[in-house]
């Protein structure tokens, strides 16, 4: 049962109160503290999560070392407010598709991040109507680096193999729902991230028994599927101590890093288009249709974390890693390259990316202006390109003003 927020004694006319919006994301994490007229107080960052590669493919990271990177972000952020502020709440968003196996006895000691390769073999040798039943079901691709096949290949493995879990596996969780334990004791998801473990039915927003069966897991194995921004629990005291917050404080159910991202961004209604530029390109459109019948092959559908819309992304390569490597005299055809990528990628769209707005812009290729005005030309569409900052945080922290009442905040800036 949701534990109402109104309940926490929340100073309803303090000028003072903030939410916490934490970024659990594969290289570090990030945190934003939010005033109630949506202004950015303060602001905190970890330093790198180590990554452990192996030859065969391996990608591995510490749980231990995430939460401690999260908490050192956390902490930051709020040594940044002063004293006269408060923590009326926080929400975590989170990179989507590691896989941290929890013994029966312990703690867990690593996560299989989503650059694991190790177990393509596994997306191969499913025939052709399961994988295209996977995709029906679960609104991706069979892919390697999410839950699905990542399990499937742990499972796969006998106890003396390389990879495999020297201890009985009680729990199959991912980064959300790792940090969400260690903040209030709770095992809880939300759907955004669920996608990710690519088990859950993208239409019911539950785990699928087909999925999981297909795994070698029982549903009872996952933690709680439960809506964004709803009530995780609260604080213990251990994790209060960690952020220097009050014990009891609110946690909020977030999302996936680029859904939290996209709320953060205002990317929120049917036809709105959001390109993250990074290293690798990513093309998003939000849809109120949860229809994977209709959705182009080249699109993965997952929830939004508002209720009634879900988007539909594409990657679009490593265009970013492609414009590091671009020499000055060739810079115009690089950014015609990119243009021509996103113009492609919206056609696949089809209708789902026909809403009139802007197409918003994040990541490094804005620094490149005349790359911006490339894109708006070629797709016949205006670009606005946001300033950097750590939009899924800013997105976790709306979530956590929203379950606290406040105001909506408007557009992002």
């Amino acid at each position: 049962m949701d534990d109402p927020v109104s309940s926490a004694g929340a100073d309803q006319t303090g000028g003072g109160d903030v939410v916490l919006g934490l970024d659990a994301g594969t290289t570090s994490a990030k945190a934003v503290a939010v005033d109630r007229a949506g202004e950015i107080r303060s602001t905190g960052q970890s330093d790198p999560i180590a990554v452990r590669s192996t030859l065969d493919g391996g990608s591995e990271q510490d749980p231990a070392e995430i939460w401690r990177a999260v908490t050192d972000a956390g902490r930051r952020a709020v040594v940044g407010l002063g004293p006269d502020a408060r923590v009326a709440a926080l929400a975590v968003a989170a990179q989507s598709g590691s896989v941290i196996p929890v013994p029966v006895a312990g703690r867990p000691e690593r996560a299989i991040t989503w650059m694991d390769t190790r177990f393509r073999s596994v997306v191969t040798d499913w025939p052709r109507e399961v994988a295209a039943r996977i995709r029906s079901v679960s609104g991706w691709a069979p892919t390697p680096g999410v839950g699905l096949s990542t399990i499937a290949g742990l499972q796969s493995l006998g106890p003396r193999e390389p990879g495999a879990d020297p201890a009985p596996v009680g729990r199959w969780a991912s980064v959300d729902d790792y940090v969400v334990f260690r903040l209030t004791g709770q095992w809880l998801t939300n759907p955004s991230n669920a996608a990710g473990m690519q088990l859950m039915d993208v239409s019911a927003l539950q785990w699928s028994d087909e999925l999981c069966s297909l795994a070698g897991v029982d549903p009872s194995a996952l933690s709680a599927i439960r809506p964004s921004g709803t009530v995780a629990g609260r604080l213990t005291g251990e994790a209060a101590a960690a952020l220097m917050l009050d014990g009891g404080t609110p946690v909020v159910v977030g999302g996936h890093d680029q859904a939290c991202a996209a709320l953060g961004l205002g990317v929120v209604d049917p036809g709105d288009l959001f390109l993250s530029a990074g290293t690798a390109w990513v093309l998003t459109t939000v849809t109120d249709r949860a229809d994977v019948a209709v959705l182009p092959a080249s699109l993965n559908l997952s929830p939004h974390v508002l209720d009634g819309v879900w988007t539909a992304s594409e990657n679009l390569g490593g265009l970013g890693a492609m414009l590091a490597e671009t020499l000055p005299a060739d810079a115009r055809h690089a950014f015609e390259t990119c243009g021509a990528a996103v113009r492609n990628a919206l056609a696949g769209a089809g209708d789902l990316a026909h809403g009139g707005g802007a197409l918003v812009m994040v990541g490094g290729g804005i620094r490149f202006s005349e790359l911006v005005d490339v894109i708006a030309t070629v797709i016949d569409r205006p670009v606005a390109a946001r300033p950097e900052a750590a939009w899924p945080a800013v997105g976790a922290a709306r979530l956590a003003a929203a379950a606290l009442g406040w105001t909506p905040w408007g557009s992002a800036a």
